[in-house]
C-alpha cells in the first residue's frame, strides 16, 4: 500500500462514520478480512459505546495506528492473518494495557498476548450471538477474560 492509499484509508473513515472525536473512552481495532465480520462486530462495539476502527489488512491497521494517531485499548484480530503477532508486539509496546481477542477456537494458532478466543459468528447471525460478543467485549474493559 503506498502513502496515497495510506491517506485515503485515514481520509474515508469520517465518511464511514467512525471519528478520532466521537468517543474517547475506549478504542476497538477489528482486523479480519472478512468485511462483513467486520462492520457485524463494529455495530457490537458501537452499542457498547466504544469507538470501532476496522481494518482489512494487517497494512491498514498499521496506517490507522501510525497515521490516525488511535491509541488501541483492545485488537479483535484474525490470528491466521499473517503478521499479527508482530502487529500485537508492535501494539503491546505503546499500549501496555492492550487487550486481545484472537477469533477462532482456542488454541488453534500459538500466538503470545491473546486474552481471549472467541468463535466467528456463522452466517445466520442470532441476538445471542450478539449478545455474547456484547459481553465479551464488555468483559475485556472490566478486566473478566473468559475463553469461549
Amino acid at each position: 500500500m503506498n502513502a496515497k492509499e495510506r491517506g485515503v484509508v485515514v481520509d474515508v473513515l469520517p465518511k464511514m462514520g467512525f471519528s478520532k472525536e466521537r468517543c474517547t473512552v475506549k478504542n476497538v481495532l477489528i482486523v479480519d478480512n472478512d468485511l462483513g465480520f467486520i462492520f457485524w462486530i463494529g455495530g457490537v462495539v458501537i452499542t457498547a459505546n466504544y469507538q470501532p476502527w476496522p481494518a482489512c489488512s494487517l497494512s491498514d491497521a498499521s496506517v490507522l495506528v501510525d497515521k490516525a494517531a488511535v491509541p488501541i485499548d483492545l485488537l479483535i484480530v484474525n490470528p491466521s492473518l499473517p503478521g499479527v503477532s508482530e502487529l500485537i508486539a508492535l501494539l503491546r509496546r505503546s499500549q501496555r494495557k492492550l487487550k486481545v481477542i484472537a477469533l477462532g477456537a482456542k488454541g488453534n494458532l500459538k500466538l503470545a498476548g491473546i486474552n481471549s478466543w472467541r468463535q466467528r459468528p456463522g452466517p445466520a447471525v442470532e441476538k445471542s450471538a450478539r449478545r455474547e460478543w456484547l459481553e465479551a467485549v464488555k468483559n475485556m474493559f472490566l478486566g473478566q477474560t473468559r475463553a469461549a
